[in-house]
Order: C-alpha cells, then structure tokens, then sequence
C-alpha cells in the first residue's frame, strides 16, 4: 500500500511540473490529449520503478485528467481507455510513440533536464500540429 501511495503523491508532483514547464492552451483539445498521453507515458514510469498495477496508474490517470485537465470524470475515463488501447502500435501509432517518448521524458524528469523535457514535448506538439493543419 504504501508504494501506491508514494505512486499517488509522486505522480501529482510530477504532472503538476509538467504543466508548469509545458506551454499548451488548455482549450485546445488536441494538445490536452497529447499532454495527457505523454503523461501516461511518464506515469508508466514512474510505476514501473514504484511496483504499482497497471490499474492503479490508469484510476491515477483519469483522477490527474479530472483534477488537472478539467476533464469529467466520463470523459478522463475515455481518454485514459483510449490511450491504454494505444500501447498497441497496430491501434494507434502516433500515440503510441507519444506515450514511449513520455516515458523517456520520465527519465528526462527525474534527471530534472527539463530544458530537454520540454523541447521532447514541444516538438511532438509541434509535429503533430504541422501534420493536421
């Protein structure tokens, strides 16, 4: 139990940081979705290391997409769904990059290099940008 909670408190500090070093407009859905994905990679990290189950990281998700992103609860819900679908390459592969590149941003986190974190974010978010304008 108490890795769970160290997984908890751990991973509010860690989304709290990313949004404060990131630049998204939190009215743009694509970019709260691509944030959202990134975090999931970075929160599978932070599991991995923790020892939690794969369910707790998705609850802790969709509790950080609620309280962080302004999501309903309905919606983090199916976004969070969304995302786990898209650890399979075949279902999705730009978001299964995002969330491989999320968890080497978790490496990139815990080195504290967040000029690196944020120029890894920036250009996805700025390639993915490019891609549907």
């Amino acid at each position: 139990m108490e890795e769970n909670n160290n997984f908890f408190n751990q991973s509010e500090v860690i989304s709290d940081e990313l949004l404060k070093v990131v630049k998204i407009n939190l009215n743009d859905e694509q970019e709260k979705q691509i944030l959202s994905t990134y975090l999931f990679g970075m929160l599978n990290g932070l599991g991995r290391e923790c020892g939690v189950k794969p369910t707790d990281i998705q609850a802790n998700l969709i509790k950080l997409l609620t309280n962080k992103l302004n999501y309903s609860i309905e919606s983090a819900t199916q976004l969070s769904q969304f995302i786990i679908n898209s650890t399979d390459r075949e279902f999705h592969p730009t978001m299964f990059s995002i969330i491989h590149r999320g968890l080497e941003g978790y490496y990139m986190y815990k080195e504290k290099d967040y000029t690196k974190l944020v120029n890894d974010f920036t250009e996805i978010l700025d390639t993915i940008k490019k891609e549907t304008d």
